[in-house]
């Protein structure tokens, strides 16, 4: 029976026991309206202010459902010694009269979609999409350049960081948008450094023919193009698949040591003009092919055959400066053009030793480099070609 008064006089009719906490404030000894009160008082709900520059948003608690739940931990509170299990309930009185505290934590929720859509809104306001510089050369030789800008963008994956840790600690504050700065990938600095020819090459051909149709086509799809310091040029991926759709008309072409009728004749005329002019700007090779025959337009050993998904013609710039594609095509000739920077041009020529066997012809081609006085610094071997006689 005394068991029976303690008990009545540790219930404290419609209080919470002593030394219960929520989210570390002391509610023991509290009506729930108390708690209440105090826990409010604490942490109070309100919204999150973030700031850039001269501008600032508010995100209220309720555009994205932010809630402490309060009620649900009064509530635990309130039934932690007056739960359906009589000796836990004892148990659970021993230990907070012997001064053992216990704590219950505000389990914050939010909705994390209309968390994202807010971030979001506030992220069209603020980025700046980044603009790489671009040059265009006329055929007049007219330099046009268009400057780069950098990008800023929110931080996303931070600001959310940020929010997400401020409502775990129930903590808000103001925060400072974090922002990211893209630098271009191509800059004005870069265009700049483009002022000389580093190599030119040019072949003729029928003007009025479907070949010469085809000449223009891919001349013009591999003309105007930059490539970054250390970035590989492929004349496949620049042409792309070369069809009827994409303009290119029916032309004979060599398959297996044969003329037959073939999608995109002439092409492999413009690869041959790059890969010349590649080859006396210095440019590292590092892919090309020799037709089966000999060419009407190159020399043999300075020809570079191409077949979409097949065959490629690839280099890439060894130089710290970009370099830039121009091919030039009309009156029956196409001529390519490679700039770069005039800190980069190499004094080179190109040397091709012929061995006959037989039906066939070998040749080894060389790039000989050579220093103010034309003395040999170094030559490197750049292909094996090896030809059929018709």
């Amino acid at each position: 029976s005394s068991l029976g008064m303690n008990k009545h006089n540790l219930i404290e009719d419609n209080k919470i026991y002593k030394n219960i906490y929520i989210q570390n404030v002391d509610v023991g000894g509290s009506t729930l309206k108390e708690a209440k009160d105090k826990i409010n008082n604490k942490y109070k709900l309100k919204p999150m202010k973030i700031i850039y520059k001269n501008k600032f948003w508010n995100i209220k608690p309720e555009e994205i459902d932010l809630n402490y739940n309060i009620e649900k931990a009064l509530n635990e509170a309130y039934l932690y010694t007056r739960s359906n299990d009589k000796l836990e309930n004892l148990k659970r009185y021993i230990n907070l009269t012997c001064s053992k505290k216990y704590n219950i934590n505000l389990q914050a929720t939010y909705n994390e979609y209309k968390l994202s859509n807010v971030i979001q809104k506030i992220s069209s306001e603020i980025d700046v999409k980044v603009k790489q510089a671009s040059l265009k050369i006329k055929d007049s030789g007219e330099f046009v350049i268009t400057s780069s800008k950098e990008g800023i963008e929110v931080d996303f994956i931070k600001l959310k960081e940020i929010i997400y840790n401020m409502i775990l600690n129930k903590n808000i504050k103001d925060i400072n948008l974090p922002i990211n700065v893209i630098k271009p990938h191509i800059s004005t600095e870069d265009i700049k450094s483009i002022d000389s020819i580093l190599g030119q090459y040019s072949t003729s051909f029928n003007d009025h023919s479907a070949r010469g149709e085809n000449i223009y086509i891919a001349g013009e799809s591999t003309s105007d193009i930059i490539i970054m310091p250390q970035d590989v040029f492929s004349y496949n991926k620049s042409t792309g698949e070369r069809t009827w759709t994409n303009g290119y008309k029916t032309s004979k072409i060599i398959v297996g040591g044969k003329y037959v009728n073939g999608e995109g004749g002439g092409v492999c005329q413009v690869s041959t003009t790059i890969y010349n002019a590649a080859l006396l700007s210095g440019l590292q090779i590092e892919e090309v092919h020799n037709h089966t025959f000999p060419s009407r337009y190159a020399p043999r050993g300075r020809d570079a055959a191409v077949s979409y998904g097949y065959i490629d013609l690839k280099f890439k710039n060894p130089y710290s400066h970009p370099i830039y594609i121009k091919n030039i095509v009309k009156n029956g000739a196409i001529t390519s053009k490679i700039y770069g920077c005039s800190q980069d041009i190499e004094k080179v020529y190109i040397k091709t030793e012929e061995k006959h066997e037989k039906d066939k012809i070998l040749v080894n081609t060389y790039r000989i480099y050579l220093d103010e006085e034309n003395n040999k610094i170094r030559e490197e071997l750049i292909s094996n070609s090896k030809y059929k006689l018709k």
